[in-house]
């Protein structure tokens, strides 16, 4: 080879090298700087043992690469610490076997966590002939704003007439105890009913958390984020997030006074507890192995603007997750009556998520 041609190619391979480089991180929203202290992201993707379970449920093998001399594992990020396992006592028979031709029952205020907290409570709906279990399961995260919404007010309850069971929790509000309180409380929920996914009749491994505005966002942190004790639950098949904050530092001007909602989850103002407000945001959790996830946002979105959902949407695609971004001609709140445009995204994830629930046959004429 020419002499004079080996600097020119030399530096067209350091050329191709950056260009590839770029290109390979480009679409995450997330600054390096937008995480929380101590955690740095991975040099290199590995299987979790998340996703290591996930597989394992469906008869793969994952094969774990080890870490190379003086490296340690893919870091994780556990945000507070959830109480220990909750011994629940029914007065309810099982397995769960309802006749045939019953109608649709809800079991309501079934406790989890402190037997004296009324907010830790949550109802179950449960389909009509439902005999034999195995239920694909919703679990609604109720309240728009962290403080007020109430575990009865469960507005896709619909789901039980196409096959499905659906859970509807409470939790703390942030008046009363702030972050990570109300995302250990949804966790000790989730993993309650499905200690007892038997009596239920629902299927362990069907599972979607759902919400809409601040119940969004703790659907979204149920489904994102992760233990180093994993609790029943931790692996969710689906997450939907409707008119959810993603990222509690962009939220805008009007968030970060120390009266608005989200300062008030956290705390204090989310400039001054910047830390506290990342941890927060589901954002900041996004892992190549996260569930498949929906977002619902209204276009016309006043309180959450739709770049939260937007941002969400390009950190998923980044990491390789399955997601669907549904951009609705709509405000903060989003109807989700059966015959609405949310519902009819909701049913069609849900179907291809978890599979279709057991329709009831129409009556004969």
């Amino acid at each position: 080879m020419h002499r004079h041609l080996r600097p020119c190619l030399a530096f067209a391979a350091l050329l191709v090298i950056v260009v590839c480089a770029e290109v390979a991180g480009a679409g995450d929203p997330r600054p390096t700087a937008d995480l929380p202290a101590g955690v740095e992201p991975p040099a290199e993707r590995r299987p979790s043992r998340r996703a290591i379970r996930r597989a394992a449920r469906r008869g793969l093998v994952i094969e774990q690469q080890p870490a190379a001399a003086g490296e340690t594992s893919t870091p994780t990020l556990a945000v507070g610490t959830v109480s220990p396992p909750i011994s629940v006592e029914s007065t309810l028979s099982s397995p769960f076997q309802p006749d045939p031709e019953s109608r649709p029952t809800v079991h309501r205020d079934q406790p989890y966590g402190t037997a004296s907290d009324p907010r830790q409570r949550f109802d179950i709906h449960l389909p009509a002939g439902c005999n034999g279990g195995g239920m694909p399961l919703v679990i609604w995260i109720a309240g728009d704003d962290w403080q007020g919404g109430s575990h009865a007010d469960c507005p896709v309850a619909w789901l039980v007439d196409k096959g499905y069971a659906v859970a509807s929790i409470g939790y703390r509000p942030s008046d009363a105890a702030v972050f990570p309180a109300q995302l250990d409380d949804c966790r000790a929920a989730v993993a309650t009913i499905l200690r007892d996914a038997e009596l239920w009749g629902v299927d362990r491994s069907r599972v979607c958390v759902a919400g809409s505005g601040a119940g969004g966002h703790l659907a979204a942190l149920v489904g994102l984020t992760r233990l180093e004790a994993p609790l029943p639950g931790d692996d969710v098949a689906g997450i939907c997030a409707i008119a959810a904050p993603s990222q509690l530092t962009a939220l805008g001007a009007g968030h970060d006074r120390a009266a608005s909602s989200a300062s008030r989850l956290i705390g204090g103002p989310l400039p001054e507890l910047r830390e506290a407000a990342l941890a927060a945001s589901p954002l900041t959790h996004v892992s190549a192995d996260d569930p498949p996830t929906l977002l619902v946002h209204g276009t016309y979105d006043q309180l959450v603007p739709f770049d939260q959902a937007e941002r969400l949407d390009r950190a998923l695609a980044a990491a390789g997750v399955d997601h669907t971004l549904a951009l609705l001609d709509a405000g903060h709140a989003i109807p989700l009556g059966e015959a609405t445009p949310a519902a009819a995204e909701l049913l069609q994830f849900l179907d291809r998520v978890l599979g279709a629930g057991r329709r009831q046959e129409p009556a004969a004429p």
